[in-house]
């Protein structure tokens, strides 16, 4: 009865200086009532809302101001905006207010001034972002490998930023845009989604015991300052530990448990008993915001289409924009792909330098087929990994490569293997089938190379050739092949082959390249000459997957051709 008490109360006094204002010729800017805030509204019917910086603002939502007896559009405006984090119970709205920002960004601004990435540890709500062409990949958390390179894109991204705006005196990416003449030297906003924390924190979150995790912070920290924001959603668990401090702006959708809202400051008596989907609650002011939606119709196969209709617009807008401002890709790796395929995606450049250069497979962050060019340092590579990962297959298609552009071989393959099947292939010098091999036999056929016309050696099986006969010309080929034109590969169990402190197969492993196909164990690392950490071990083998060294030091995942 007090709380009607005061409502009427407060009700006189605003009709009272209404009418003291129409008396004096001002204007009313606004009703004294506002009816609740709609349980939807679209994108398109938000006001326009008022930015500080010279980029437009992003409008997401609408808020409830009581006070002051009015509502605004609530907006990402890079001139004051950091990072974003929102807790709220399942089916409360938590992807929807991803999507919308995602799309109001991509409507509001060019993709040389905005770049996005998603990870999605939920269903699937973000793949619709891939059709918005700001969007440089959305990451689910099954995929690992692809959500360690996108991260860790990130987090060289930030440090260049560093140096780049310390290396000019610029406090902050807003410095350095202002300061730039040339548009296309301005660094682009970056914002980054993640949906569902508590999807994150059991599966990409454990790797390499927490890193990604730290470096999430890590972008929280410093991120803002160079133009990286984060927008996280969660349940009430991203709302309290370390994460909950790293950000100022947090809000909630509703929670299971109302004494939740504590945890952003505020009372749980003063929040409604319902809330509707779409309506988040905004830390220690506790004012109410209605999230927009992207169409009238609220499904989310709707919701998805009116984002592919934004990124068709905004694909057509920035048709111009060069591919160096566009954003990164973080490409899916394929399943298979035969060797054509791969061929196609080859690195022309490396492969027209060299007679040696070989197709291993295709990788990347923008999807290419890579080999080493063993024209270059020391003329060996090792294939390793345990029965049934594909050692074969990918000493093949590197036969192939060398077959069409004129390398002869020599090929060695004790056990039945696919390489037996190039015998009689023209550019086939010799294949060796025996346990030994005959040193005088291979010492003729390396006599005949020279630099133009190289010869190389492949070894299947090599674990079972350590002490053959022709040990010291295979040693001869890793030591003084490179100004002779030879050239050694070998393929074995990652086990057994290159074991030891001496030998042909010892030397080969001083080029420090390979590729480790599903490698179980962390020694497999030293075969390629890196390190292998055991979260990187110990899958399930799969053939044709693996990690490709080319003696850079930055070994990256692989999918290798079927040849």
């Amino acid at each position: 009865q007090q709380e009607e008490d005061e409502i009427t109360d407060l009700k006189v006094l605003v009709d009272a200086v209404n009418e003291a204002n129409e008396r004096l010729g001002i204007p009313e800017q606004h009703s004294p009532w506002l009816p609740a805030l709609p349980d939807s509204v679209e994108l398109d019917a938000l006001p326009a809302p008022q930015g500080a910086g010279p980029l437009p603002p992003a409008p997401y939502g609408i808020e409830d101001l009581p006070a002051q007896q009015a509502r605004r559009t609530v907006a990402i405006d890079f001139a004051d905006f950091g990072h974003l984090i929102v807790g709220g119970a399942p089916r409360s709205g938590r992807s929807q207010m991803l999507r919308t920002i995602a799309a109001s960004l991509a409507r509001t601004h060019s993709i040389a001034d905005l770049h996005l990435f998603g990870i999605d540890c939920g269903n699937g709500a973000l793949n619709a972002l891939t059709r918005l062409p700001h969007c440089g990949a959305v990451v689910s958390r099954n995929q690992t490998e692809r959500a360690v390179r996108l991260i860790g894109r990130l987090k060289q991204e930030l440090g260049r930023r560093q140096e780049l705006l310390a290396a000019d005196g610029f406090a902050d990416i807003a410095e350095q845009r202002a300061a730039a003449s040339d548009p296309e030297q301005k660094l682009p906003y970056t914002v980054v989604l993640l949906d569902r924390w508590e999807g994150w924190l059991p599966t990409l979150g454990e790797i390499n015991h927490g890193d990604l995790t730290d470096e999430i912070y890590g972008l929280l920290r410093e991120g803002a300052s160079v133009g990286i924001h984060l927008v996280i959603t969660g349940d009430r668990s991203v709302l309290t530990g370390r994460i909950s401090t790293l950000t100022e702006d947090k809000f909630a959708f509703r929670l299971p448990d109302r004494s939740d809202f504590s945890m952003i400051s505020l009372n749980a008596r003063n929040i409604p008993e319902d809330i509707e989907p779409g309506r988040m609650f905004r830390a220690e002011s506790g004012l109410e915001t209605q999230i927009a939606v992207l169409t009238d119709d609220l499904s989310g196969a709707a919701q998805a289409a009116a984002v592919a209709a934004i990124g068709e617009a905004a694909t057509e807008r920035d048709a111009a924009v060069p591919r160096s401002l566009r954003p990164f890709r973080v490409d899916v790796l394929p399943s298979r792909l035969g060797f054509e395929e791969a061929w196609e995606m080859r690195d022309v450049q490396a492969q027209e330098g060299s007679k040696l250069w070989a197709l291993v497979g295709v990788g990347g962050d923008e999807l290419m087929g890579f080999g080493p060019d063993l024209a270059d340092g020391i003329p060996a590579f090792i294939i390793g990994g345990p029965a049934k990962s594909g050692r074969s297959t990918v000493l093949k298609s590197m036969a192939l490569t060398y077959l069409q552009q004129g390398v002869r071989l020599v090929i060695a393959a004790p056990r039945p293997s696919p390489m037996r099947d190039l015998a009689g292939r023209e550019g086939v010098l010799q294949v060796f089938t025996e346990d030994d091999i005959d040193e005088d036999e291979v010492h003729d056929l390396l006599k005949q190379a020279s630099p133009d016309e190289p010869i190389a050696v492949l070894v299947d099986d090599a674990e079972m050739l350590t002490n053959c006969d022709a040990g010291d010309e295979f040693k001869a080929i890793a030591r003084r092949g490179a100004e002779r034109g030879w050239a050694l590969v070998l393929a074995g169990d990652e086990e057994e082959v290159a074991s030891g402190f001496s030998g042909w197969q010892v030397e080969a492993k001083k080029a420090r390249r390979g590729v480790a196909l599903s490698p179980q164990d962390p020694s497999a690392g030293d075969l390629i000459g890196i390190r292998l950490n055991r979260s990187s071990v110990g899958d399930q083998v799969q053939p044709g997957k693996g990690l490709l060294h080319l003696g850079d030091s930055e070994p990256f995942a692989v999918t290798t051709p079927l040849a």
